[in-house]
Order: structure tokens, then sequence, then C-alpha cells
């Protein structure tokens, strides 16, 4: 059973955004009670159900390419695809022919697109949850520092529903949300697999990381315009 996350505070790479955040939401619907994983899940759907969905409204103050800061975007929207430099949450199912297991629901910065088909992008609920706020961090002041373990290749056939994109503002307490949905599928039936054992792979390659400079993709670019037709 989760706990919940009632002690966290939020880290100085963003200041409050004046608003309840969905990690507050959430929080507040627990009533101080622990809660299941899967009623986490639920209750994050729940709320993303009622964001704005912009798919032909475009982020007029996003620029197509820039390193990534905290002044982006200021509400969470839900998408009908992923671009390069946001944080997403969304519903997965992968093609398990080489995997030991994945997430069904990820938490996946995106670091590449392929136009519509699929992309990239590091899930970083393969990381503890104190590893995840330094990667956070990291990536709200630019850099990209996260272990190669995390990164994986997701197809947007795959994904069910739709992508929900997650503020600037939000980043430092949405990622503590217990949504992990770790799973193996052993010919076409479903376990579960414990998290602390996802950690433990990630910690044994931990220090084999990607990095580089953070790049911001908008929604309001030509290429962006064409992919929502």
């Amino acid at each position: 059973m989760a706990t919940g996350f009632a002690s966290v505070q939020r880290n100085q790479v963003n200041k409050d955004p004046g608003y309840k955040t969905l990690f507050e939401k959430v929080t507040a619907a627990t009533g101080g009670e622990k809660k299941s994983l899967s009623w986490y899940r639920n209750a994050v759907k729940q709320q993303a159900s009622s964001y704005k969905k912009n798919f032909n409204k475009y982020i007029l103050n996003e620029r197509s390419d820039r390193v990534g800061s905290a002044e982006e975007q200021d509400a969470n929207e839900l998408r009908r695809y992923a671009v390069t430099g946001h944080l997403y949450m969304f519903e997965y199912k992968a093609k398990m022919r080489w995997l030991p297991y994945y997430d069904r629901f990820p938490l996946v910065y995106v670091i590449k697109t392929a136009g519509k088909g699929e992309f990239w992008g590091a899930n970083l609920h393969y990381l503890p949850p104190k590893k995840r706020i330094i990667a956070t961090k990291k990536l709200m002041q630019g850099r990209i520092d996260i272990p190669k373990r995390c990164f994986h290749k997701y197809l947007h056939s795959h994904v069910e529903g739709l992508y929900l994109d997650l503020a600037a503002t939000e980043w430092d307490t949405a990622i503590l949300l217990p949504t992990a949905d770790f799973v193996k599928d052993v010919n076409g039936m479903v376990f579960p697999i414990d998290q602390e054992t996802v950690w433990e792979d990630t910690n044994e390659q931990f220090y084999d990381k990607i990095r580089g400079q953070r790049i911001v993709k908008g929604y309001g670019t030509k290429q962006s315009r064409e992919m929502s037709k």
C-alpha cells in the first residue's frame, strides 16, 4: 500500500505556481488515508480528464528550439503526440519480446521524436525517488544527466489514450506520485514487478549515463502543426 507523499516539499528550482497542482489535488483526495498504487494511477487519470485538450491550438509563447528553463508551460495539457523536451504521463502497452519488464504508466522525459510514429525518452520511474529529484532538478536547469537504463523507444501506436503534458511548475512534485506500474508478460500472462527490483537494476548501471544540453520543442512550429493533422 502506498502512503502518499504529504511531507514532500517543493525544491528550489520551482516557485509555488499559485494554484493546486496535480500532486496536491491527488494528495488531498486521499483524505490522509493509505491508498494503493492503482488508486493513485486512477486518481491521476481522473484529474487529467479535467485538463484542456490542446490539439489544434498552439502555445504562443513557446519557441521551437531553446535551452530549457522553468519559464515554459504553466499548465498541464492533454496532447495527441509527444515533442522533445517535455515530460509526460501516459498509459502504455509495450512489445514484450526483448523486455524483462516494462512500465504501463510511465513518466517520460522525451529527448527525440521521429514524426508521429515513435519517440525516445527517459522513464524517470526507473530511478528511486531521491535520484529522480536530482535528475529532474538538472533538467529544469537545462541539463540532461540520466542513466542510460532509463531510456527507451516508445511507439505511438502502443500509447493508450492521450499524453498528459506536465507543466514545468509541477515537475518537482508530480515526479513523486506513486503511479509506476511495472509488469512482466509471460506467454500472455501479466505479472507485477516490484519497483525496488527496478531501482536495484538501475543502480547497478547508474553511472553509465546520457548527458547533454536540454532542448525544448514547442507545439507552435510548422512541423508540429503538420504532425497534429
